[in-house]
């Protein structure tokens, strides 16, 4: 479902929900459990030169979700059920690029539109993640723009890589996570709408807040 109001702008604002499946890569741990951990629902509300991802979780940490704000060179985590925001830096990403490219025949139709394709895959090098790579193709909606500038130093994810071809929101994520689980998000509504400002704020004087290097 795409949503319009009389609102309107040269770059996407708005809010666009997805639908998470899972497929578990592991016989001892269901998919289930990935869908209580991780979400099986996001809703990302945009706005040009910040967003957010929010995530059902309902498991240890409950509903999570994460504000990215371009200007700032910040990305803040914070969960339901801990007492501590996470803050880390927007422009660092210490995984390495294993494969980026346009894909020039594999496109999908995503809410009646036709949406072109990219591969992004990459190692993940952190001895701490529970992750060795991400594999992934993302399908994109080139009549939703964004701001590629904006977007120039938002290498964590390699996300400027992504927004750098397309131009556009991501509308369906086939995403390999080794060695646990493959996801395939995809959107099933679009809403463009001016996002408040105050969606955006932190709750920093009742939590915590630590850096992550």
């Amino acid at each position: 479902m795409i949503c319009f109001s009389s609102y309107s702008q040269k770059y996407f604002e708005g809010e666009v929900h997805f639908k998470i499946d899972y497929t578990s890569l592991r016989k001892d741990i269901p998919k289930e459990l990935f869908e209580r951990e991780f979400g099986d629902t996001l809703i990302g509300y945009v706005k040009e030169r910040k967003y957010i991802m929010t995530m059902n979780n309902k498991g240890v940490f409950g509903k999570t979700r994460q504000i990215i704000i371009m200007d700032e060179n910040v990305i803040y985590f914070e969960a339901e059920k801990l007492d501590t925001i996470y803050k880390s830096q927007l422009d660092k990403e210490s995984s390495k690029l294993i494969d980026f490219h346009k894909n020039e025949r594999d496109n999908m139709t995503i809410l009646g539109d036709d949406c072109p394709s990219v591969t992004l895959s990459y190692e993940v090098t952190d001895p701490n993640s529970m992750f060795t790579s991400k594999e992934g193709k993302y399908y994109y909606n080139p009549k939703y723009k964004l701001n590629r500038q904006a977007y120039s130093n938002h290498k964590s994810g390699f996300w400027n890589l992504f927004v750098n071809e397309s131009g556009s929101i991501s509308v369906r994520n086939e995403v390999v996570h080794k060695p646990l689980y493959k996801s395939v998000m995809e959107a099933f509504q679009i809403i463009e709408k001016k996002i408040p400002e105050d969606i955006f704020e932190i709750d920093f004087e009742n939590k915590f807040l630590k850096e992550v290097k």
